[in-house]
């Protein structure tokens, strides 16, 4: 019966989550601290709750608000991680400055359960799916569904260590014309707004659907440095199959992209307890992606955030 009523109060808070909080970063490194990730047990939850300011954001020079949540909870044999992360300055119709996104993940039979405590093994899969949204990058929205096949060395005092290596797939729309600039499109001739509209496949409202399949690889690293120092840093690197632009020709009235760049993601937490369970935390995050559709969007940005951070 006890691990009946886990199984539906992990459910309620699930959906709780996503209703609630997803409205709200790219996700990337879980919040749990290696102390956490070393003492799981079977049909138990962790949950962590941050709280941000962020001090430096790219092409944003203004201070923003931003949250990182956790949950995760573990079965006799799998490990299920759920995180947001998010930061705004502002809500209207138009942002720049607004970013959100909510993983999920399963570490599929990542460990065995004796006498309720976890004995974890070195090789397992892992499905994902991943939401993020980033205006200021003219990504209005990206799916991502894949999975990856896990290394995992055997923990130390100090360290955790994970590689993974899979496939994903993604659904991307990209708002390719800022919304202040739409009205320019009328004063181009009419061999050029065929090029965009008919072409390319751009829409009236300046967005542009697309997908691709990329190879993914990542690693992650959890180090104890002492009981109150934590750091837990994430590596990713994703690879298109098939360049964004194939067969279309190039006109300059529009630069397409039409080579293969790989997404390269780094997202590092660094905490310190200053309490039994409330910690600072100084948080680095930044990608570089040069295929990225847009333009005029940065092929790098950066968020330097510090805060604090509560483990439940």
């Amino acid at each position: 019966m006890g691990k009946s009523n886990s199984g539906i109060r992990f459910i309620f808070v699930f959906c709780l989550f996503i209703v609630f909080v997803l409205p709200s970063g790219y996700a990337q490194v879980t919040p749990f601290k290696k102390s956490v990730m070393d003492s799981v047990h079977a049909n138990e939850f962790s949950t962590s709750i941050g709280f941000t300011l962020n001090a430096g954001q790219s092409t944003t020079k203004t201070l923003t608000i931003g949250s990182d949540i956790g949950l995760m909870y573990a079965t006799e044999r799998s490990n299920f991680q759920l995180f947001e992360s998010s930061y705004f300055n502002k809500i209207e119709k138009y942002s720049t400055d607004n970013r959100f996104a909510v993983m999920v993940t399963a570490s599929l039979f990542d460990h065995d359960s004796v006498n309720g405590k976890i004995v974890e093994n070195r090789v397992y899969p892992e499905p994902f799916a991943l939401f993020s949204h980033d205006a200021d990058r003219g990504l209005n929205w990206r799916y991502q569904v894949g999975g990856n096949m896990i290394y995992a060395f055997k923990p130390t005092k100090i360290f955790r260590i994970k590689i993974g290596a899979g496939l994903l797939y993604e659904m991307e729309n990209w708002q390719m014309i800022k919304h202040d600039q739409l009205e320019d499109i009328d004063t181009l001739s009419d061999e050029d707004q065929q090029y965009i509209f008919e072409t390319i496949g751009i829409t009236r409202e300046g967005k542009f659907f697309a997908d691709n399949i990329r190879a993914n690889i990542y690693s992650n690293l959890m180090c104890a440095f002492t009981k109150t120092i934590n750091l837990n840093a994430f590596l990713d690197i994703q690879m298109p199959i098939i360049p964004p632009y194939k067969g279309l020709p190039q006109l300059d009235v529009f630069p397409l992209v039409n080579k293969l760049y790989p997404r390269i993601t780094v997202d590092a937490n660094l905490t310190f307890k200053i309490w039994d369970k409330v910690s600072f935390i100084t948080n680095f995050a930044c990608q570089y992606d040069k295929g990225k559709l847009p333009t005029y969007a940065p092929n790098f940005y950066y968020v330097f955030s510090q805060g604090l951070q509560i483990d439940l």
